[in-house]
Order: structure tokens, then sequence, then C-alpha cells
């Protein structure tokens, strides 16, 4: 489509006058793709409808969620069964959502990537309840020295209220969590036959953690070292290279295992912001060639927004790099701003889009079937 045209078109999209019905076909993205989360589905059931739906509106790829919060939604050897599947954490449901996933990708031309949290540790809440007891233990039972820890050494709460943050996260720095979460996707990449591996939550969560003991020890053993041989960064840049380095070493795990997998990573949808909050350097993970392509998570209902936030990422990563994530669940969109944003994607030449989540992609459906070859 000539780029004139995508322009006019997005202006036009823009207008309140704008409806589905009134959509003319819009250009066909090489990846379309959606994120199904862990709480899109109770039973195999709904796993194939999901994957019927979704192939209706012309979704090629799906991010499959299958790690929570270091339980897991497929046979794990490492970590408990997720609770969302029984109501028990560790509980065997007798299904395995990922191997059901997969079969309804093969058979429907989907390609199907494993979603990953990697530092996810627990979900917080009002009573600050704990992992159940389960076989095997979740590692907060097992390892609660791997919790991350803010300045003054305190470990981060799961009590709602005594921390901002959604989930009680794991240290990105400690040596026993690298090591594990490596094992973990391992064990996922040499069981399955995957398309991809997505990382989410590849981040501090924020930059006043993590000031465990193991991430002190080996900061000061980097400074004692830089007396004879390297200069040591400050705590802050050398966190940032720390977590850049285990993205490779991630990327590396699941290669060696699989060398055509696809490995991505949602990142935060401002680059400065990710950086310098929460430490995570997604930009230079994409140009070190750890990743194959960058999902930044532009959820705004601002097209203007979305479109400046998404071009600094095709400025940075490259635009075939680049999937723009959108953000459909805020109550602000319409179908004219998904429209809008998908136009404002393309224009800036990016590899495609993948939408937030799986129930606001059919919401509108209308819209992304305008979206999909025929």
């Amino acid at each position: 489509m000539n780029r004139l045209v995508v322009l006019l078109s997005l202006a036009a999209l823009m207008s309140p006058a704008s409806s589905a019905a009134e959509l003319e076909p819009g250009p066909h993205f090489e990846t379309r793709a959606v994120w199904i989360t862990r709480w899109a589905f109770r039973d195999s059931a709904d796993v194939r409808a999901l994957f019927a739906d979704l192939e209706s509106i012309g979704v090629n790829t799906v991010f499959f969620q299958v790690r929570g919060a270091c339980d897991a939604l497929y046979h794990s050897s490492l970590e408990p069964w997720s609770d969302l599947l029984t109501g028990r954490l560790g509980a065997d449901p007798g299904w395995d959502p990922l191997a059901i996933a997969l079969e309804e990708g093969r058979g429907r031309g989907i390609e199907v990537h494993a979603w990953v949290n990697v530092f996810t540790g627990w979900a917080v809440s009002d009573s600050g309840s704990p992992p159940a007891a389960s076989d095997p233990l979740h590692v907060l039972h097992t390892h609660p020295e791997w919790l991350a820890s803010d300045r003054e050494g305190r470990r981060m709460s799961l009590v709602k209220g005594e921390t901002e943050h959604s989930y009680a996260f794991l240290s990105p720095t400690h040596e026993e969590v690298q090591d594990h979460v490596a094992e973990v996707v391992r064990d996922l990449v040499g069981r399955y036959d995957l398309d991809g591996l997505h990382l989410d939550y590849v981040r501090f969560p924020d930059s006043s953690y993590s000031y465990d003991a193991d991430t002190r020890a080996a900061y000061r053993l980097d400074v004692i070292l830089g007396g004879v041989g390297h200069e040591t960064p400050p705590f802050r840049e050398w966190r940032i290279r720390q977590l850049t380095d285990f993205v490779g070493r991630l990327a590396r795990t699941a290669r060696t295992l699989r060398p055509d997998i696809q490995v991505s990573a949602a990142v935060w949808q401002k680059i400065e912001d990710g950086r310098e909050v929460y430490l995570q350097d997604g930009v230079e993970w994409m140009l070190r060639g750890y990743l194959d392509f960058l999902v930044p998570m532009v959820y705004t209902p601002s097209v203007e927004t979305f479109g400046e936030r998404l071009g600094t990422f095709v400025e940075s990563a490259g635009a075939g790099n680049v999937v723009a994530g959108l953000g459909p669940y805020l109550e602000a969109f319409t179908d004219s701003t998904v429209a809008a944003e998908l136009d404002a994607a393309w224009a800036r030449g990016v590899r495609g889009y993948s939408i937030f989540n799986s129930d606001f992609a059919l919401k509108y459906a209308d819209v992304l079937r305008q979206y999909a070859p025929r």
C-alpha cells in the first residue's frame, strides 16, 4: 500500500464517525499476533475454541502463557502446576494446555510461542498469602532468599499496600535465580516443539531493587577484579548489563536445543523508562542478536502517542525487528482507535502487531479481519 494512502486512511480512521463496517481492507502484516493469558482457558475445549476463533480473524501467531509466577501450565519437572487449572497448586489437571495449543496451532497454521514470565515470583494480595504447599514445592518455599530486595535489604512483600507492584519479583541478578530460570527454559524448550519463546517481565520491579546479598557480593567481586584488568560500571549500569547478558544466556539455551526457534521479548513502551526505571535494555538485546524481534507494549489509546513511541523503537532497533503491541483492553479504545494504530504501525514499516489480549482481539474481530489476507 502506498504510504500516502496509508496516512490518508489514518486521518480518516481517527474521525469519530469511523466504524468497523466502514473500514476498507487494510495492509497485511507478516506477524499478526495475540497474547493468550493464563486466565483465558480452563479446559482443552476452551483452548481449541480460542484457536478456531483467532484463525477466523487472521491471527497467525500466538503468545501462549505457560508460566505466570514460577508455576506451570505445561508438564514441568521443575515447577508446580498452576492452581488456575484445578484450584490447587501442583495438582495435575489431567491435560496439557501447551500440548493442546501446539496441536491446534499446527492444524491451523498458527505459530505457538511459549510465553514465560521470567522474574515474577508470586502475585501480591490483601492477605499476602504465600504459595500453597505443592509437589514440587514453589521456589518461594525452597528459596525465599531469591526474592528481590530494596536498598535496606528488605525482601519484596506479598502484601498489597506494602508494595506498589502486582508481583513480588525474584532478583534478576541473583546467580541461583538465573540458573533456575535457565533450567526452566531448557526443560520447556526440550520438551515441546515450539515455534518461539516469548519472554515477559524480563526486568527489575524498578531500579530501587535488587540489593540482595548475592547481587551485592557479585558486584563487589567485580569491583575487586576491576583493579586488575577492567573497569566496573556504577551499580545501576552493572545491573543493566547483567540482565542483558542473562537474556543472551536464555537465547543460547533455547537455540542450542532448537536452532530454528524464534526468541522475542515484550518490553516497556518507552525506551528510556525501560532502561532507567526497570533496567531493561531491550534495544540492546535486539542489536546483539539475542532476540529475533521485540514487542514494545505501546498500550495507549492516543494514536499520536502510539506512533511516536513505536517510532523510537523503529529508529533504534529497525522496523523489521519490531512487532507493535496494542492494548485495546483500555476503556478509551474503539474500532477506529484499533484501526488507526494498526495503520500507524504499517506506516512505520514494522514486522507486525500483537493484541493484548485474546478477549479484546475477538472484541475487535471486525477490525482485525480487515488486516488479514483474503
